[in-house]
């Protein structure tokens, strides 16, 4: 019994939508998070200059957009990855943060990618890395001023293990623009996950699950590149969530002796509106960003 019981309290901490207060019901919170970041998408990419579905690689998930072309070449470019535990939402409803960017002079690239069960985790992990090459190589091209990361979630994750990949940064033209990272309510720890209903479509074997795990990389790389680290979780997200950032941040902190990193829980926040601001003329990833390149750049 006591493990069925386990298997029901960790399936209610790894359903983010359970813990929001806005809403009657997960299923509100979701649908409402579904038809928000769709029609704030559709309303970027019919005020803001833009060139969409460009390929990075063979498949139909491999594909990122660009938002704000018209801006200088120099300008600041933020690369957004969505969440949705690596199975759900999209590319073409996750282009709601580049208004307020764009108004801000910096241009956003939303990354998309396979989906699970049709990819796999660590094919995923690969095809982020592609869509971080061309990133890194159109930055280079451009002369960018600098290139930030940002996910959500299962974007996080993604975010997370692309920053741990030492070699990849080292070989990558253009990864010296890199300047700093959002992480928005990831999960850098997949072992309890796996026994979720998220691995139904997952699929993620025990065996991959530390290795696929940033909460076990190394990132004593990035200190020497002074690269800025934000992880950000919301008060009401689930107990595991908000455990997860604290985890990640002490993992940077105490062992890879990190000094340029932040850990903020926004207040009143949850996994789902922690993101759905970024539309928002006045939001804090904007004002994050923005307070970075004065600063930095």
């Amino acid at each position: 019994m006591s493990l069925i019981t386990d298997d029901m309290d960790l399936e209610k901490e790894y359903s983010p939508s359970m813990w929001s207060t806005r809403f009657p019901s997960a299923r509100d919170v979701l649908q409402h998070h579904v038809n928000f970041v769709t029609t704030e998408s559709e309303a970027a990419t019919n005020n803001i200059p833009h060139k969409l579905e460009i390929e990075y690689g063979s498949t139909p998930g491999q594909k990122l957009d660009i938002l704000g072309t018209d801006l200088p070449d120099d300008s600041p470019i933020l690369a957004y990855i969505h969440g949705g535990y690596w199975q759900e939402l999209s590319r073409e409803i996750s282009r709601y943060p580049a208004q307020p960017l764009h108004k801000s002079k910096v241009k956003t690239i939303v990354i998309g990618y396979d989906l699970c069960p049709v990819a796999t985790l660590p094919e995923i992990v690969n095809q982020i890395l592609n869509a971080a090459k061309f990133v890194f190589e159109y930055a280079e091209k451009m002369g960018s001023r600098g290139v930030y990361f940002a996910g959500h979630s299962a974007g996080a994750h993604l975010v997370t293990k692309l920053l741990s990949n030492a070699d990849f940064l080292e070989q990558t033209s253009g990864s010296h623009r890199l300047q700093g990272a959002f992480l928005i309510s990831g999960v850098y720890d997949l072992r309890e996950l796996i026994h979720t209903s998220v691995n139904n479509a997952v699929q993620l074997p025990q065996e991959w699950a530390v290795p696929l795990s940033p909460l076990f990389d190394c990132f004593n790389h990035l200190q020497a590149r002074k690269v800025r680290l934000y992880i950000l979780a919301g008060q009401n997200d689930s107990p595991k969530f908000k455990k997860q950032s604290r985890e990640f941040y002490e993992l940077l902190y105490n062992t890879c002796l990190m000094q340029n990193m932040y850990l903020e829980l926004k207040d009143n926040m949850d996994h789902f509106d922690i993101v759905e601001c970024f539309a928002n003329d006045d939001n804090y990833l904007k004002n994050l960003l923005v307070h970075d390149i004065r600063k930095h750049l």
